[in-house]
Order: C-alpha cells, then structure tokens, then sequence
C-alpha cells in the first residue's frame, strides 16, 4: 500500500472511480474532482475513466489530476483498476456499484461509497453529500456522513465564494445548466425566454458534451461555456443561476448565487426540494422556470435573502471534511 517519495517521506495513494462518460451526467465526477483537490498533497488521487472519452480525461487533467483509462462499465472499471493497484482506498461514487461489486473491492482496499440515493452498501464508509442527505442512512454501512456540510465542493468554486462578497453579485446575468444531455432542450427554452423577456439580460449557458452548441442561437447577449472544467467563473460573476437540481445548483448555493432549479431526472427531486426549503432556490416545472427568472432579476431583496441561506447551508468545506474521513479510514487501516 502507499510507497515514498525519494526522501523516505510515505505516500498514500486513493484510487476515485465516478460513473461518467457518454450518456452520464457530470455530477459523479465533479464530486470526485473535489474531493481529490481536498487530498491534496498527502494524498495521490488517481481518476478512473471511460477509456478513449477525452472529454472526459480533459476534465480531469485541466484540473491537475491524473487520470487511468479503462475499458467497460463503471463497475467493471472500478474492478479492473483496483486489482492490484496498491491503493490504500477505493472511493466509488455513483449508483451502479452494488453490494457485490462494493463487497469485491473492499477485499482489495478499504471502501468509500458516495451516494445521494441511500442506496444498499457494503463499505467502511458511505457518504450522502446531498442537501437533505442527513436522513438516508444506508443500509450495509459502517459509517456515514450526510447532508449539505459534506457538500463535494472544488476549491475552485470555493474561491469563487469567497471573491463575491468582495465584487459583488452580477446584476443581471443568468448561469444555464440543464445537465450533460439536456434531451428536452430545456437548455435553448430558458436562454431564449430570458434573453426576448428582459433587454438588459446577459445570459452564460453551460453546453453539455451531448448537447448543441448551435441550438441556443447567436444573440450578442449570450455566453456559451462548451464543456467547461469548472463553473467557477461563471458563477462568480452571475446574478442567478438555472435549471438541473444536480451538482450545479449545489454549487451555486454555496457561491451564493439565488436558483430557479428543476429535476430534470428522478434523482435530483430530494436535492431540489432540500435546496427550495432551505430558501436558496425556488423549485419550478420547466415551462416555468423563465417566469421565475424573470421575476427574480427584479427582486433585489429576495435575491439577497436566497444568497445568504445558500451560503449558510453550504458552506465550502465539505471536500475537506469528507477527505478528513479518507485520512482517517487510511491511518485505521495502516495501525
């Protein structure tokens, strides 16, 4: 396990293995981003990805990690990775690992499984980084964490929390983020509802790997971010943020940025209703989401209150927190 460095320093070594590629949102492995920027520098974070998806590998590398390809499905990528791989610990996060495949790798390491669906586990360590979290306990864990203070936030988005204070929210700038596939073009709807319905609205829309750049139009007022690394810089500088429930919205929240969300899939609705009763978001049905923008981009007072409950409730450190529980779940099995 582990290894050292040419001055006799020891090494630990995490090997992250997120479901993502073609067809998967971006969720999955952007919380692994986070987390292997919180283990940094005393633990090598090594990324498991699709082989041959450079999209996905780009994510990665852009952010500093390493990445290791391999062939097959999530599970079978976790697998082929982990054997004999040396890692002092396995951390899955998505929802096609099941107790067989989770009972496998912990032979081979100890197990961190993060899930937002509370789904049945067999690991040492079973983390529910959604808001509202807090409740799914799942069964088969011998430990848990939940709920928005273990919140998988990058360091990048971090800092771009703490540079809004300083600078100050956008005035009238909507972030789009509809997910990876957008295959209702939810996406093109709200851009072009806000850009005809408020003249002096500056719209950023995030354009998904299986979404078209072109479908959103060319109006002078619109920013189209293709496959970004990060919604760090966006984020910073945005009066709202909308669409999908998923990672985004949580990231927005933590920034401080008031949301219009909707679940665009069946897993995002827990997180969506954590998120409006929290009072950082409102929850709308798609076809209502622009009205809601719309709305909101005249309601300085309400924007403000939003801004600061989402700060409240995710607070940034929740990659450190959750990399803390790496460390120790290490040093437990080392003693």
């Amino acid at each position: 396990m582990g290894g050292s460095t040419p001055g006799g320093a020891v090494t630990t070594s995490a090997l992250l293995v997120p479901d993502c590629g073609s067809g998967v949102g971006l969720g999955h492995l952007e919380r692994m981003l986070a987390l292997a920027d919180a283990l940094r520098p005393d633990v090598t974070a090594m990324l498991v990805v699709p082989a041959g998806d450079d999209t996905v590998r780009r994510r990665v590398t852009d952010r500093g990690h390493a990445t290791l390809e391999q062939a097959g499905a999530a599970a079978t990528r976790a697998l082929s990775a982990a054997a004999g791989s040396g890692t002092d610990v396995v951390v899955l996060d998505g929802y096609v690992f099941d107790v067989a495949i989770q009972q496998r790798l912990r032979e081979i390491a100890p197990l961190i499984v993060v899930d937002d669906l509370g789904l049945p586990s067999a690991c040492d360590l079973a983390v529910n980084p959604a808001p509202g979290g807090e409740a799914k306990h799942p069964d088969g864990a011998d430990s848990f964490l939940g709920g928005a203070p273990f919140a998988l936030i990058s360091a990048a988005i971090v800092e771009a929390r703490d540079s809004v204070p300083q600078q100050g929210r956008g005035r009238r700038s909507v972030v789009v983020s509809t997910g990876a596939a957008d295959a209702s073009g939810l996406c093109a709807l709200v851009v072009a509802g806000v850009l005809s319905g408020d003249a002096g609205a500056e719209v950023v829309a995030v354009v998904g790997p299986d979404m078209r750049r072109d479908d959103l139009g060319d109006d002078p007022r619109l920013t189209a971010l293709v496959g970004p690394s990060t919604l760090a810089g966006a984020l910073a500088s945005a009066t709202l943020f909308a669409g999908a429930a998923g990672t985004s919205a949580v990231q927005a929240a933590c920034v401080g940025i008031p949301a219009v969300i909707t679940a665009t899939v069946a897993n995002q609705m827990d997180q969506a209703a954590a998120l409006a009763d929290a009072g950082c978001a409102v929850l709308a049905p798609p076809h209502r989401i622009t009205a809601e923008c719309l709305r909101l981009l005249d309601d300085a007072t309400t924007c403000a209150e939003m801004s600061t409950r989402g700060r409240l409730l995710v607070d940034g450190h929740g990659a450190v927190r959750v990399a803390g529980a790496v460390r120790r779940l290490i040093r437990a099995r080392a003693a």
